[in-house]
């Protein structure tokens, strides 16, 4: 019997399986300090939970419509204006089960044999497997050498079969912010291609220098070819609840419901009335855990200036550190390897390069406490000199 060639060629996420591996150390007796998750460490908001429990008692328990019922449409349509100032009606919005499900659905439904769709180095794990498996061919553009990404650099890599190119900002894995006058150029630039543009801005309350900035706003000029997607699990500290959602053109939007309709159905009802009081509450019900998680990010950088010896991507958003390891690299060793030894030998889990399309580099989440934050951070500074 044979199966999916196209399926075959996707890799489970390496994050994911690094996770796994940390927490069966763990429960083997050892202790593991875990920098390779992607999840805040603090809880859902108190006032979500009980929606979700009132909602239960309540009975809301059946099906609901796929791709979101009104409320929590209409809800997100108001919370796009409020702090996007970008305008779309409930009807251009679908709900699904995390943004990792729409991501999915968008690219099933944009993708043909053998488009191609660009992403910028690094990137989230899960779009170029999503990309492979809609059968398309994720074209990813390397970290420039020397200062942020230019269009330059993004013009190497177009082609007639370009499709689609991905945003991310903040960026998952390094935490970079794009300038706005960086998506002024940027958006002139796709302005003259026949692209769609895939805006994942779900690290938006994390962005840490200045307000997160919406795309769109910058450049409503895209519009048509524009599709925002974003979600609960880090805004809200909601990752288990699993529900994101997107925004854009109507025929994406019918494609996207239509894939759900044939998938997961819909969200359960008691967790949408749960995401319509957190989508209402806005980033206020999160400051106190996003000042937490700033004044972390400069406690990371601190501790590495100060050990010395590391060079890495000043972190402006989300919660990771991206660090560069290229030099650490010896007798053709890769940063997967580096990841496996510094979790096998010095139980320290940090999600390599190889997984974000940009070898030679480590991921560390400061979703930690400040202890071992400190703790982990001068524990691999001993474990690098050592290799």
């Amino acid at each position: 019997m044979t199966l999916s060639k196209r399926i075959s060629t996707i890799q489970p996420s390496p994050t994911l399986a690094l996770n796994t591996k940390a927490n069966n150390l763990r429960k083997s007796g050892h202790t593991v300090l875990n920098f390779s998750v992607g999840e805040p460490d603090y809880p859902t908001p108190s006032i979500v939970v009980e929606q979700a429990i009132a909602s239960l008692r309540a009975g809301r328990t059946k099906y609901t419509p796929a791709g979101g019922g009104p409320e929590l449409r209409q809800a997100i349509a108001h919370k796009l204006m409020r702090d996007n100032q970008v305008q779309f009606s409930p009807e251009q919005i679908v709900v699904g089960i995390g943004a990792k499900e729409i991501l999915f659905h968008i690219f099933l439904s944009l993708l043909n044999d053998g488009d191609e769709v660009i992403l910028t180095a690094p990137c989230w794990v899960s779009y170029a497997d999503q990309i492979k498996a809609a059968g398309a061919i994720p074209v990813i553009v390397p970290i420039p050498e020397s200062g942020p990404i230019s269009i330059s650099d993004i013009e190497k890599y177009a082609s007639p079969k370009t499709k689609a190119f991905v945003l991310n900002t903040p960026n998952n894995p390094s935490g970079y912010v794009l300038t706005e006058s960086f998506t002024k150029e940027l958006g002139q630039y796709l302005a003259t291609k026949n692209w769609w543009i895939v805006s994942d801005e779900i690290y938006e309350y994390m962005a840490f220098d200045s307000p997160h900035f919406c795309p769109l706003k910058v450049c409503p000029e895209l519009k048509s070819r524009y599709i925002l997607v974003n979600g609960f699990s880090k805004s809200f500290s909601m990752t288990g609840w699993r529900v994101g959602y997107m925004a854009g053109p109507a025929e994406v939007v019918a494609l996207v419901k239509s894939l759900q309709s044939h998938s997961s159905t819909c969200i359960p009802g008691f967790i949408e009335d749960a995401c319509v009081v957190a989508i209402n509450a806005g980033p206020s019900l999160m400051a106190d855990d996003i000042a937490k998680l700033r004044s972390r990010r400069e406690l990371a950088v601190q501790t590495l200036d100060q050990l010395g010896g590391f060079k890495y991507i000043r972190p402006q958003g989300a919660y990771y550190v991206y660090i560069d390891v290229r030099t650490c690299l010896k007798n053709e060793k890769t940063s997967l390897q580096l990841s496996e030894e510094l979790l096998e030998k010095h139980h320290l889990a940090m999600a390599p390069g190889e997984a974000f399309g940009s070898p030679g580099w480590l991921r560390l989440s400061y979703a930690v406490d400040e202890k071992t934050l400190v703790e982990g951070i001068k524990k691999l500074h001993k474990a690098l000199i050592q290799i």
